[in-house]
């Protein structure tokens, strides 16, 4: 079981080059990822998202990335012609205001378009080499705090599990006292009613067979355990969207002790559906925040 929230810090030196990678990983009901990278190496955002992609199915993934070059190295290419032009300029405007300022350096290179990045395609293969491998740490970092942060998570949830099996099984031993319930009810009602009859016995089980049979909570008390056992396979497994999956049998498991409550009439089995309700949404918060 892993958690959404992770962190994962890796700062590496591959080759030339010195890569910072930082991952924060959050809640999120879908796969949401923000990159920061350098602008000049904006063409490899599409590789990395797709690494983040085969290890992350939901969450809100927040990277940083830093690339800086180790040894000096011909990248920077002059637009000299344009300097030319931008300091021609510059100058005549300058005579024209009668500004005794003339045009320096410092204020020729303001103008980006002069100063150009050039990273031929060599160069950026080698660049994404070293990358591509300080990601991958980066996110086994975080999975790897997912991992420790899911365990904590899956220990409460299993507590809640456990009290809601508890419950199904209190529900199923009082279910066996509803034919004697609607028994003393229907006695009580003929009763009230001060008529001097003779009830038929047959009759009277007929009828109170009918009642048990609209009010059979039979069926949903066994798809309760069937629920509680396949939440337990899951939360055990490596299946993908795992959070998404035990959100499905939460919500399973809430729908059934709604038609118990709705269907029985005893009241210690209304309380109990009433306290496996409130467990069930225990759960449901939780695995808001699993994987």
């Amino acid at each position: 079981m892993r958690s959404m929230t992770g962190y994962g810090r890796i700062e590496e030196n591959i080759g030339n080059y010195s890569y910072t990678v930082e991952i924060k990983s959050l809640n999120g009901k879908h796969l949401n990822i923000k990159t920061n990278l350098p602008w000049i190496y904006s063409s490899l955002e599409l590789k990395v998202n797709d690494i983040l992609k085969k290890y992350f199915k939901r969450g809100s993934l927040n990277v940083y990335i830093d690339i800086r070059l180790i040894q000096p190295k011909d990248i920077i290419k002059i637009d000299k012609a344009l300097a030319k032009s931008y300091y021609d300029a510059l100058n005549e405007l300058a005579k024209y205001l009668h500004l005794s300022d003339l045009p320096d350096l410092e204020l020729l290179v303001k103008f980006k378009e002069i100063m150009r990045y050039s990273i031929d395609e060599k160069d950026l293969e080698a660049i994404w080499d070293g990358l591509e491998i300080v990601v991958k740490k980066a996110i086994e970092k975080v999975i790897e705090t997912q991992k420790s942060e899911g365990e904590k998570i899956n220990k409460v949830i299993m507590e809640y599990v456990d009290n809601i099996e508890n419950i199904t099984n209190d529900i199923e031993k009082y279910a066996g006292d509803m034919k004697k319930y609607y028994s003393d009810k229907l006695k009580e009602s003929l009763k009230d009613l001060d008529l001097e009859i003779e009830y038929n016995k047959e009759r009277l089980e007929y009828e109170i067979a009918l009642i048990l049979e609209r009010g059979d909570i039979t069926e949903e008390i066994d798809r309760l355990k069937m629920h509680i056992k396949k939440f337990r396979d899951v939360a055990l497994s490596n299946v993908e969207a795992m959070g998404q999956n035990l959100d499905f049998l939460a919500q399973e498991m809430h729908r059934e002790f709604n038609t118990i409550a709705s269907k029985s009439k005893l009241k210690e089995i209304t309380a109990l559906s009433i306290d496996g309700r409130l467990f069930v949404n225990k759960i449901k918060e939780q695995v808001q925040n699993i994987h």
